[in-house]
């Protein structure tokens, strides 16, 4: 730092904000809290954004995975449109050791009782399947021990279609599965129920085990009509490894290796209205921070007038003693930079004790059949707290720039003995 920005910086930190009473003077108070209200503001939309993106793409992942294979539905040479694991295997090996991989079967069902009935669909998964997602979303019963035969027809199903269906935890109900121009009837016993907010999934989706579907339509091992891929980190990885598995199956088509055109669907494809609702959500949020960044501008641009005005007979005893205007102006932007700390500090406390009180408390609730969720979900980014941080003191330094050149109108001669 050179001499004079130095002084400039010296003088600033002497300056004092306090009245004469020893309390903040009352429009420094008002600029600190409005700044602190704008950080609040911006932190918490931060948040909101963050924290929703990450429960709803959660969820829809817990439903659709990120990469799934089927076949495609020109394709006329595999009738019953099953994926033969040891087609695709090869394939398999361009994914990164982070992907968990699972064979599926996805059956149409007619649930039926004595009063009511309804249609879905029974994804079955092997009995080594990680239930995670299910365990999270559970509210009654409990994950059927899969291991055993003696719960081959034991199913998960939703809060929503077990009210649809007027009836409880542990009763059995008729399915009758559906394909191949038939079906086929099983009684199939209700061992929990999840409740995951996400209506149009949750009035559709059934979890089951694979064998049992895999009995019921005569399928061997090693055959499903879905593979998923999960387990994959960002957006550009997952599309990624989507064309490469895409590529590596059809190539495998055109030399003859494999006779099954497969299909390789991302989750952005498959769940499109989904993200396109949460990519909504950006659009909102960049329109709240551009407000919030005019508003702390303007604020700490009437911060710098008001000091100037209340010291312009000290301004004109610095010029008469030689001080140029390029270091008075850094002198007074640096004390109106002391404002926007306080007012940062402040703020940063504010959201982040909000931000942990809401994902500690969930204190906020939200209507589940709007939002897909309970409460307002509130999540953590300390690189987007870093640069939101890092971006107000870069605007707000040059904003300051044009209106400190009022100093330069400023005559000593007639402002020393300004009151």
């Amino acid at each position: 730092m050179s001499p004079v920005m130095s002084l400039s910086f010296f003088i600033a930190k002497r300056l004092t904000l306090r009245s004469a009473s020893g309390g903040m003077q009352t429009g420094i108070a008002i600029a600190v809290t409005g700044v602190a209200l704008s950080v609040l503001v911006m932190l918490i939309s931060i948040a909101v954004m963050f924290g929703f993106k990450d429960e709803i793409r959660h969820k829809i992942m817990g439903f659709d995975s990120q990469l799934s294979i089927s076949v495609h539905p020109s394709d006329n040479t595999n009738g019953e449109k099953l994926v033969d694991m040891t087609e695709i295997a090869d394939a398999l090996s361009t994914l990164p050791p982070s992907a968990s991989t699972a064979l599926t079967i996805r059956q149409p069902v007619i649930l039926k009782t004595a009063t009511d009935f309804t249609g879905a669909v029974v994804k079955g998964m092997g009995r080594d399947y990680d239930w995670e997602f299910v365990k999270e979303n559970l509210v009654e019963g409990v994950i059927p021990d899969y291991q055993a035969d003696s719960t081959l027809y034991h199913i998960i199903i939703s809060r929503n279609l077990l009210r649809n269906l007027d009836t409880k935890l542990g009763d059995k109900i008729d399915a009758y599965f559906l394909g191949d121009g038939t079906y086929r009837m099983r009684r199939l016993k209700i061992a929990g129920v999840y409740d995951t907010h996400f209506s149009e999934y949750d009035d559709s989706y059934i979890f089951a085990t694979l064998p049992m579907l895999s009995a019921l339509a005569g399928i061997g091992d090693g055959m499903g009509t879905q593979f998923e891929i999960s387990g994959l980190g960002s957006d550009d990885e997952i599309a990624e490894c989507g064309r490469q598995l895409s590529a590596h199956l059809t190539e495998k088509l055109y030399r003859g290796q494999i006779h099954t055109l497969y299909a390789v669907t991302d989750v952005h494809t498959s769940a499109a209205l989904y993200f396109n609702w949460l990519a909504l959500l950006d659009t909102n949020v960049v329109v709240i921070l551009t407000l919030m960044a005019l508003l702390t501008c303007l604020t700490l641009v009437s911060s710098l007038y008001m000091l100037i005005l209340r010291r312009v007979n000290m301004i004109g005893i610095l010029k008469s003693l030689g001080a140029t205007d390029s270091m008075i102006r850094r002198t007074f932007i640096y004390l109106t930079m002391r404002i926007l700390a306080a007012g940062l500090i402040i703020g940063n406390l504010l959201g982040l004790g909000v931000i942990i009180l809401q994902d500690t408390l969930r204190i906020i609730p939200l209507d589940p059949e709007a939002y897909y969720l309970d409460h307002v979900p509130m999540q953590v980014s300390w690189a987007a707290l870093l640069l939101l941080n890092a971006s107000i003191i870069v605007v707000a330094a040059l904003v300051l720039i044009l209106p400190s050149a009022i100093i330069t109108t400023i005559p000593p001669s007639k402002v020393i003995n300004y009151d």
